[in-house]
């Protein structure tokens, strides 16, 4: 499928494969419903939706391409809240890096998952592993626990209810950036910092980490994302020329998990943006 400079784009969504409400045909039929023709599925921690997204996108001449997303060690950038997300475009979803990548995290998150229940269950929350893996999967994360908990009338909304659940600081084990890009190119992939401000670093700082990291084969930047305001997506535009990094963009779609955030909403085309499509 050609692309053409005003095409709309959508590199960063996720379906019920992780914490997102639609199935991934349902994501790609609301991408094309949107005007996007150019979509990247990109859950957490796994691929399993990739395949039936690719399917669909073939069906409804969507370009589907496959994504996933998982998240850094941090420690090595010192105290404070921080996340890194990495995004993982163009992965061989057969290959054996990649079922090592998703193997890791998965059952890191099901310790993390059956831990943080145990927790809740302490405090008197009733909720069971085998009931959320029956309403969501095996790859369910704090945003569903978070859901079953307001629907249960314990908390008001989302971010109330995430904040209570970071509270009990139930940690997911993580590995280093590099042996996550590592195994993104070895899956023959390339590997994308996610909204580069949940890194919580300054501008100079994230610049001085960017001229080591593109040495750890990490290769671009998304920059058009809900969290960043106007002054970030240009400050980041231009480190990237700087450094000749590739530059992306997604909504970080998670449809009724995250409802104030809809496909497509940031209206970036292929012009508006530096990467392979």
């Amino acid at each position: 499928m050609d692309s053409f400079p005003l095409q709309k784009v959508d590199l960063h969504s996720h379906s019920t494969a992780s914490d997102g409400s639609l199935a991934p045909r349902e994501v790609v039929k609301k991408s094309k419903e949107k005007g996007i023709y150019i979509f990247s599925l990109t859950d957490h921690d796994t691929v399993c939706g990739v395949r039936e997204a690719i399917e669909e996108g073939k069906r409804l001449g969507v370009k589907v391409i496959p994504g996933i997303e998982v998240t850094a060690d941090t420690s090595f950038l010192g105290e404070g809240r921080r996340e890194f997300h990495i995004l993982g475009y163009y992965v061989d979803i057969d290959s054996e890096p990649l079922k090592e990548l998703t193997t890791f995290f998965q059952d890191s998150r099901k310790r993390r998952n059956e831990e943080l229940l145990s927790k809740l269950e302490d405090l008197g929350y009733n909720i069971s592993y085998e009931e959320m893996v029956s309403k969501y999967g095996t790859n369910f994360g704090k945003p569903n626990i978070a859901k079953v908990l307001i629907d249960r009338g314990y908390f008001q909304d989302r971010e109330e209810a995430i904040d209570f659940l970071s509270s009990l600081k139930v940690k997911r084990k993580k590995l280093d950036y590099r042996e996550i890009t590592r195994l993104i190119d070895e899956a023959g992939g390339i590997a994308v910092i996610a909204h580069p401000v949940s890194l919580r670093l300054s501008y100079k700082e994230l610049y001085c980490f960017l001229k080591c990291a593109k040495n750890e084969k990490i290769s671009g930047l998304e920059i058009f994302h809900y969290n960043h305001k106007p002054e970030d997506v240009l400050t980041f535009r231009e480190m990237c020329e700087s450094l000749d990094l590739y530059f992306t963009g997604g909504s970080d779609f998670h449809g009724e998990n995250k409802p104030c955030i809809e496909l497509g909403f940031i209206n970036i085309t292929v012009s508006d943006i530096h990467f392979p499509i």
